[in-house]
């Protein structure tokens, strides 16, 4: 959120404190409302995970600084609703753990689904030679033969 257009004026960092905290911090029903709403019509579109996430972040930051929290299982499900479909199958494991998770958590293990789909997508339609993950060694078999036979 830009806030600088807010506090571009305040001559001290008092004064800036202050008209951050009445700005952010409304908690007036329409500001509360609009908070709500764009969660609900919140989706990630072309955004990265991280991107995402951060814009989610925020609109939970803002609820709690107007004295509305959110609890973490509604976070989780309005997070979860909005991802890409690409997301199924990982929503579905995760809704079924007993707590919720935390946001370091749901963001760590977004970010691997996003690392390894992105990848799989690359490597499906790559034409490239794939190196193997771990270094092979090209030994002939004859000489480890004879490495391990005893001497006579």
């Amino acid at each position: 959120m830009e806030v600088l257009h807010l506090v571009v004026d305040c001559p001290t960092l008092c004064s800036v404190w202050h008209t951050l905290e009445q700005a952010l911090a409304s908690t007036s029903n329409s500001r509360i409302m609009q908070l709500h709403g764009s969660f609900q019509d919140f989706r990630q579109g072309d955004e990265s995970v991280t991107q995402f996430l951060q814009k989610a972040k925020a609109l939970f930051d803002e609820l709690a600084a107007a004295r509305r929290p959110i609890s973490l299982a509604d976070f989780n499900l309005y997070v979860f609703h909005s991802l890409h479909r690409e997301f199924k199958d990982l929503v579905t494991s995760l809704v079924t753990k007993a707590e919720p998770l935390p946001y370091a958590d749901l963001r760590s293990h977004l970010l691997t689904h996003e690392f390894i789909h992105k990848s799989s997508h690359f490597s499906m339609g790559s034409a490239a030679i794939h190196a193997p993950l771990l270094p092979t060694l090209n030994i002939p078999h004859s000489t480890l033969i004879s490495h391990h036979q005893p001497a006579a």
